[in-house]
């Protein structure tokens, strides 16, 4: 119930995690790893709650035993603490389930955005009316300052109750101890319902017929009422996808008594328990070799999926692991096991098709679990073989692998506390087209991981100064911008410090180094659509224009450019939108791009935009001109005018043969009145005398 999604239909469930992290198991992965950091960004950016997300959250939820109490206690005192030991204990759904079910008009659903370890202060609440906050401090590191005085603010709740809005805190014990002094009364722990009544519920969604009997057999009723909710709902996941594997392949019934039921029980109950028996027993088996580990590692890695070349990649994987001997090689012609004697060895069977059926739900990812726990000393040559392997594989092969790896990565990343093979794999990636979307997603899962995720932004934030990959700086620049409405003042920090350390890369070409800054701006750009932001994006674009590094110059150019780009709805520059004199960072703005070595391309497109704006909408003509000529002369002193005007020219001449305003009559009259403009603009212009030639 911390992490709940809900499991519909009859096709297995997705792995999910909801919540406000980016919390990827890495058990299992059924490519939710985007979707999941997607919502863990929209909640950690303090932006409303997508109401689906809240729904689905709910979907399996049961009421808490102590339900009615939490809701008297919120409804006086407009805030509540939920206390547990451990995630997946019902805190989350439990806030949002107390939230959406206050008296009045429905609450707009925020978690309160701030990073980890941050102090807390409710006046940064005050204002929203009819919210329901949720303040997450469950991810590990997580806590608040001493000098904030935690409890004390959560006590003074008139500001919440003159916005008509309430504040749920989901919190572990050992920090709530800690900051939680003098607001006691205020916490309370959920206490989750009878383990069977969730597990049916969740069997029950799934349109698993006969609930009850599936609960009612004693290898799960004596084991439930030991499990939290999250537990629970894991164990429920489990039995729906074994049963629906069963009922594939065979094509026959689960009714309670028959010989699926007991079969599925049987998987269920091997899956839950990771197949750790199962998998020991048969590396137990006297005679097993080396190429029969690494061919069932292979296979579980590729998920049962047809692989070419078979016998080369086991031998592949087996040069990374570092094995020499008979043992690790396959025999010559038929000495040795085959490929039907391999699977059948392993508990599976090989399809007509190549494919491998395995002997049940989680098989293959419990391979490569067991792998991981039995030989931890491999796991980096392991990861970084596999990681190798998505680059050569096709298209679609490449990114189902990559997606599964991800998972892998990350649990390696938690155990050792180490982002070394985060950045292995992401240069990597990054330098594949392919793959580049697989390499953000992962970097940007990692910074959101309860876990670590502080380890992988300060980590982050280290490469983008000190890496010298082209590709995987671009990558960065996407990460720190799909994880700055979440940490939003040091993700801009971070996008800054990466356009800044550009002119120290001896290394970089100098086309590279304007595809990374390009890289920069377009985060910028695609962060301009959260309003919110606008006044940090603005100061950090006038901090750029000003900057001595022309890395930043260039990256705040870039940014400038697409947003310059942007239009109204008549079709004239947004920039300009709205009443009084254009803002003096607009100005500033062109004027940076203008003191480039010479027009970049976005800056020929964003010029051409507005020229254009210019002859199909006069009402816009004067300020569009107006601007220009502005970024040109208006400057304290004389360095890098003439530049400017020279850039001006190009942009010009380039928008007459280029320009998409229909006539090239109005194309010629409107290049030379601006440029007439910006001649007379010059405050170094001497007017010729009236009545006399312009000269023999």
């Amino acid at each position: 119930m911390d992490s709940s999604t809900a499991v519909a239909g009859t096709a297995p469930p997705p792995a999910g995690s909801s919540g406000a992290t980016a919390s990827v198991h890495a058990q299992t992965n059924h490519g939710t790893m985007i979707g999941q950091w997607f919502e863990a960004v929209q909640r950690h950016s303090g932006a409303p709650l997508p109401p689906e997300s809240v729904e689905r959250d709910l979907s399996d939820y049961l009421p808490v035993e102590n339900e009615a109490e939490l809701s008297v206690l919120l409804e006086e005192n407009r805030a509540l603490v939920l206390v547990a030991d451990h995630l997946g204990s019902g805190r989350w759904t439990t806030a949002l389930r107390l939230l959406t079910t206050r008296p009045g008009d429905p609450l707009t659903l925020r978690r309160v955005r701030r990073g980890a370890g941050d102090a807390f202060s409710a006046e940064g609440l005050k204002g929203y009316k009819r919210t329901g906050w949720i303040l997450d401090l469950r991810a590990t590191g997580e806590g608040v300052p001493a000098s904030c005085d935690f409890g004390l603010e959560l006590l003074q709740a008139d500001d919440l109750r003159d916005d008509d809005s309430y504040l749920v805190v989901v919190v572990g014990r050992e920090v709530w101890d800690r900051i939680g002094h003098g607001a006691g009364t205020l916490a309370r722990t959920p206490k989750a319902p009878a383990a069977a009544a969730l597990f049916m519920r969740y069997l029950q969604s799934a349109g698993i017929a006969d609930p009850q009997a599936w609960a009612g057999d004693h290898r799960f009723n004596e084991k439930l009422p030991q499990l939290r909710p999250g537990q629970v709902k894991d164990w429920a996941s489990t039995l729906v996808r074994a049963e629906f594997e069963y009922r594939s392949t065979t094509g026959q019934g689960t009714e309670s008594g028959s010989a699926g039921f007991e079969a599925v029980v049987k998987a269920a109950g091997k899956a839950v328990s990771g197949w750790m028996d199962v998998l020991t027993d048969w590396h137990c088996v006297p005679g097993r070799t080396s190429y029969d580990r690494n061919y069932l590692l292979l296979a579980s890695v590729c998920d049962g999926e047809p692989i070419d070349d078979v016998n080369e990649k086991v031998l592949s994987l087996s040069r990374a692991l570092g094995e020499k001997g008979q043992q690790s090689v396959r025999l010559a012609g038929q000495q040795g096991p085959g490929l039907i004697q391999l699977a059948r060895q392993a508990g599976a069977e090989l399809l007509p098709d190549g494919r491998l059926r395995f002997a049940g739900p989680g098989f293959a990812e419990a391979v490569v679990r067991y792998f991981l726990l039995d030989r931890p000393e491999l796991a980096k040559p392991f990861m970084k073989w596999t990681a190798q392997l998505c680059v050569k594989l096709p298209t679609s092969q490449a990114e189902n692998l990559a997606e599964r790896l991800a998972p892998w990565i990350l649990h390696h990343a938690q155990a050792a506390r180490s982002t070394r093979m985060l950045l292995v794999v992401a240069e990597n990636w990054s330098a594949n087209s392919t793959l580049q979307r697989q390499a953000h997603a992962l970097l940007v899962t990692a910074a959101l991981d309860p876990q670590i995720g502080e380890l992988t932004r300060k980590a982050a934030g280290s490469w983008a100064e000190r890496q010298n990959s082209a590709p995987l700086l671009k990558t960065l620049a996407a990460v720190f911008q799909s994880v700055t409405p979440a940490h939003p003042r040091r993700m801009l920090r971070r996008l800054g410090d990466l356009a800044g350390s550009l002119d120290e890369r001896a290394q970089l070409g100098a086309t590279e180094k304007a595809e990374v800054a390009e890289a920069v701006g377009a985060a910028i750009d695609a962060l301009w659509g959260d309003d919110d932001l606008h006044p940090q994006l603005r100061e950090t674009l006038n901090t750029w224009f000003d900057s001595e590094h022309k890395g930043q110059q260039q990256a705040a150019a870039s940014a400038f450019m697409y947003l310059a780009l942007q239009q109204d709805e008549l079709g004239a520059p947004a920039l300009l939108t709205g009443p009084g004199t254009v803002p003096d960072w607009v100005i500033r703005g062109w004027r940076t791009a203008l003191e480039a070595e010479e027009p970049t391309s976005l800056a020929r497109q964003a010029c051409a935009a507005w020229l254009d704006a210019s002859a199909t909408r006069p009402s816009a003509s004067d300020r569009i001109f107006s601007t220009l000529v502005r970024a040109v002369h208006d400057t304290p002193t004389d360095h890098l005018r003439g530049l400017r005007f020279l850039n001006m020219v190009r942009l010009a001449e380039h928008w007459l043969t280029q320009g998409t305003a229909p006539d090239q009559e109005d194309r010629n009259r409107l290049r030379a009145a601006l440029m007439q403009s910006v001649r007379h603009a010059d405050p170094h212009h001497r007017p010729e005398p009236e009545g006399e030639p312009a000269g023999d």
